[in-house]
């Protein structure tokens, strides 16, 4: 919505600032990658988190849109302290890294922005942006952007710019915003504009059923097939983009899977799951999960491997699918395999975020110290 509004104010000749969330350190409001739009008449579209952080950003943007009629760019630091923090009402303690971008209404910043767009809606394939953000070399400017499109991501290598290249291709790899700094001080923000992840689900029973609106929700593009119409069809599944009634092995050849597609097995049967299996490691997809018990899974690798399909690819396959929530229904069920790829998807641990043992020793100390003095 960000990209869109603000080629949207480019082509109609309008001024804009981009600004970006550029890193993070801490408790913050927001994550990397969040976007705000700051138009020329001060009306916005997107969030950096509000409160006076997401205030302060936008009277700099407007101060920019107002000072003079050149694009740039402008990078900043803020502080969430304890009594800022308090005064939002907020439990945010962290540090918040923002790219100001100033962008005029010329052919390469619109032609820019329109290619983000398309890459966005899957018209182009999927780019990362690189872009300078702090830099002890005083002939680099901040600001200095890197486009490299994912199929042609070897051209960093040849980038004598950045001199290091493991961070970054693992990080446009996981499809993740990232800001990496290298080893000569230089710090990059690393940003990706692809299509939306897709939740490809083989077969459309119960587990389909469930997972579905809750994949939606969660910004999946939700592609179904089954070759059963009573079981797939847009009154079954009204969120679905796709819905394509033919067998497993069929469908999978014939959709678009890629580097950003989780594939869902969930057929009615062994023989289905074990095909629909074996086409779907033929893939580029990031994820794939079959649904079903320990023995169920045993069963399908030994039938994979014996088919020569190699051992690091049914390794890969998550299976019994899902998070251990020892859910039984298909909706605790549907929560587990989300929350499984939500953890790939992001890169997090799948463990629990309690309070760890050694914070709260610090907290009952600081009340203990805390009700001691008080009685002196």
């Amino acid at each position: 919505e960000v990209i869109s509004n603000s080629l949207k104010e480019l082509e109609q000749g309008k001024n804009i600032v981009l600004a970006t969330v550029v890193n993070t350190k801490g408790s913050t409001p927001q994550k990397i990658g969040s976007k705000l739009l700051i138009r020329d008449d001060g009306s916005t579209v997107g969030t950096l988190g509000g409160g006076c952080v997401e205030g302060d950003i936008w009277f700099e943007s407007k101060s920019m849109l107002e000072e003079n009629s050149y694009s740039e760019t402008r990078f900043r630091e803020y502080t969430l302290n304890q009594e800022l923090a308090e005064q939002e009402g907020l439990v945010c303690g962290g540090t918040m890294y923002f790219l100001l971008d100033k962008l005029i209404p010329e052919n390469q910043n619109i032609e820019h922005l329109r290619s983000l767009q398309n890459s966005l809606n899957g018209k182009e394939s999927g780019k990362s942006i690189l872009t300078l953000v702090n830099s002890r070399n005083k002939d680099l400017s901040i600001g200095i952007k890197k486009t490299y499109d994912f199929e042609n991501t070897n051209e960093i290598f040849n980038d004598e710019l950045i001199n290091e290249t493991e961070d970054i291709e693992n990080t446009i790899s996981n499809r993740t915003n990232k800001c990496i700094k290298l080893k000569d001080g230089n710090e990059w923000y690393v940003e990706i504009y692809t299509t939306p992840a897709t939740l490809l689900i083989c077969g459309g029973g119960h587990i389909a059923n469930s997972l579905a609106p809750i994949a939606h929700k969660l910004n999946f593009n939700v592609w179904i097939t089954d070759d059963r119409k009573e079981f797939a069809n847009s009154n079954r599944f009204p969120h679905a983009e796709r819905i394509v009634n033919d067998i497993p092995e069929s469908a999978l050849k014939s959709l678009p899977v890629t580097e950003n597609t989780y594939i869902i097995i969930a057929t009615r049967g062994h023989r289905y799951d074990l095909v629909a299996t074996q086409a779907a490691v033929q893939t580029k997809a990031k994820y794939i999960g079959i649904v079903g018990s320990m023995r169920k899974a045993i069963l399908i690798f030994e039938d994979l491997l014996k088919n020569g399909i190699p051992e690091e690819k049914i390794r890969a396959i998550r299976s019994p699918v899902g998070l251990d929530l020892r859910g039984r229904t298909p909706d605790e069920i549907a929560v587990s395999i989300i929350a499984e790829m939500l953890m790939i998807k992001e890169g997090g641990t799948g463990l629990p975020m309690a309070m760890p043992e050694k914070v709260w020793s610090k907290i009952i100390s600081k009340i203990n110290n805390s009700l001691s003095e008080s009685k002196i």
